[in-house]
């Protein structure tokens, strides 16, 4: 199976049955297999979480619990286009 590169990147991940407040931005992201199972494995951004508390957390999210992702150049990209959203009010 094709899996996509994430390398250098900042993801966006929406999750299945999860509201959009519970989203999850990585950096320094790839793809593991753990147990049998494949996650897309990566510390959480800068400034996309509440008061930064889990800034530079390693953590893992279940690939097949990923319902959309974004993938973005840098982390100035994902502010400026973030800001845009919650500008014209798309952004939850």
């Amino acid at each position: 199976m094709d899996y996509p590169e994430f390398e250098n990147k900042i993801i966006l991940l929406y999750l299945f049955n999860r509201p959009d407040d519970h989203n999850v931005v990585l950096q320094n992201a790839s793809l593991e297999n753990q147990a049998g199972r494949m996650f897309i494995v990566g510390v959480f951004a800068e400034g996309t979480t509440a008061n930064d508390w889990a800034t530079g957390v390693r953590t893992a999210v279940a690939w097949d619990s990923v319902e959309q992702y974004l993938v973005f150049d840098t982390i100035e990209n994902y502010f400026e286009r973030i800001s845009i959203g919650w500008e014209n009010k798309t952004v939850q």
